[in-house]
């Protein structure tokens, strides 16, 4: 379960230049999954065989009370007859159209979630248009090029695009940010964001092919628990490349990193998983200290985590897509939902169990598919027991993945803003790992 430490093949550090006029401006892929589900997406042919089938059951297993009739009866008793068989029937097709709907929802729904091969894409960078291709070859950003291993033996891709050392300070070590991304798309297609943020925030950045995705290894496909096995395999490859390398920088002058100047980025989905990851990084610290090890033999909790339009969980975002589903509310859960991801269960569980740490929430208002109300819901469970820095920004023009383009300035200085923060409240931190202390609240 030990992520590999060594750069991919054919893996080399790039000169950063300006990327020059010649940049494209392109957020990340959007993907309609409403329809993903319906009729003009991938199951047009399954919803046709559904509706057929539907009215075959429906009109094949029942007959008109006229023929079932052994005499003859009234005129107007007939006609009363027929139209409560018609009433009946219609019910009947209703009832068996939104079985079968549900069915497919059911049976087809990590196919509808998970995008890797957006439409008119293909999955590795290597296909992408040139500038999204590389961190080397448009934004000339010093990288690697790096396999991790899983703990189940899965094999995913990574970029860990770097500050150059001969461009910091001495002795200065910069913030390592592990960049979880939306459902749709690869690595490659946040390179202008990444490029912004080593821009404009002065960071390394580590961006994470999931398992399908890009040129990771499938491992078994696109799912929740392997999305948290790739999450925990990147962020222990972190903290094991951050110890080997030897501060102020590497012999090879490489990458400065530090173990507790790690953060952890997730937009969309990727903000799930970065919840997802930081509850379990504080199970396992308070596991570790419960069993009188004082939490040492845990990894070291992340400094900060910023999330961007991110949602509440699964459940509520199958409500929202599919309004319908409300009458069924009650079966939304497993096993029914294949992975819940339930973000305001782990959020709940961050703010009762861990203090000391940053927090800074990124909402676009006019995001078209993850209501703002449920990043507004995060806020206020984490303002509950809030965290020791703790921010909360909205951006009136931005949408769910171009927040960063149309927030322009003001995003950045907020994003850089709320980094300072963190960075003046590094002692404390210090201090409550040295004592083994998660900074939870008692009970």
């Amino acid at each position: 379960g030990t992520a590999s430490l060594l750069p991919a093949a054919g893996a080399r550090p790039v000169r950063r230049r300006s990327a020059g006029a010649g940049a494209m401006s392109k957020a990340a892929p959007d993907v309609d999954l409403r329809a993903r589900a319906g009729p003009s997406g991938e199951g047009r042919m399954v919803w046709l065989v559904a509706a057929a089938a539907a009215t075959a059951c429906a009109l094949l297993y029942t007959r008109s009370p006229a023929r079932a009739a052994s005499s003859p009866a009234p005129a107007s008793s007939t006609w009363g007859s027929l139209l409560a068989w018609l009433i009946l029937r219609t019910g009947q097709i209703c009832v068996g159209g939104f079985v079968f709907l549900l069915g497919i929802l059911v049976t087809q729904q990590r196919k509808i979630l998970y995008v890797p091969v957006p439409p008119g894409m293909q999955r590795s960078m290597k296909d992408n248009p040139e500038p999204y291709q590389s961190p080397g070859l448009h934004w000339r950003l010093p990288f690697e090029d790096v396999m991790i291993t899983t703990a189940d033996g899965t094999r995913i891709n990574a970029w860990l695009v770097y500050q150059p050392p001969s461009k910091l300070d001495n002795g200065d070590i910069p913030y390592t940010i592990v960049y979880f991304h939306g459902n749709a798309g690869n690595i490659g297609h946040r390179l202008e964001n990444v490029n912004d943020m080593h821009k404009h925030l002065k960071v390394n950045v580590l961006i994470v092919d999931y398992r399908g995705y890009g040129d990771s290894e499938d491992g078994g496909g696109p799912c929740e628990r392997g999305f948290m096995l790739d999450a925990m395999g990147a962020y222990r490859w972190c903290v094991e490349r951050a110890r080997a390398t030897q501060t102020p920088s590497s012999p090879d002058g490489g990458p400065r990193m530090s173990e507790d100047r790690l953060l952890l980025f997730g937009r969309s989905i990727g903000g799930a998983v970065a919840i997802g990851l930081m509850a379990e990084l504080i199970k396992q610290k308070r596991a570790a200290s419960a069993g009188g090890t004082n939490g040492n033999k845990a990894l070291p909790l992340p400094a900060a985590i910023i999330l961007e339009n991110t949602f509440t969980s699964l459940r509520d975002m199958a409500l929202q897509l599919f309004p319908f589903l409300s009458v069924v509310s009650v079966l939304l859960r497993p096993p029914l939902v294949f992975d819940p991801w339930a973000s305001v269960r782990n959020i709940a569980y961050i703010a009762e169990h861990h203090r000391s740490f940053g927090c800074c929430l990124l909402s676009g208002q006019r995001d078209e598919i993850v209501p703002p109300a449920q990043m507004r819901r995060l806020r206020d469970l984490l303002g509950e027991r809030p965290p020791e820095v703790f921010e909360f920004h909205t951006f009136e023009r931005g949408g769910h993945n171009d927040t960063p383009i149309r927030g322009g300035a003001q995003y950045w200085t907020a994003f850089r803003t709320f980094l300072e923060r963190v960075s003046q409240s590094e002692e404390t931190r210090r201090k409550a790992a040295a004592a083994g202390e998660t900074g939870g609240a008692a009970g």
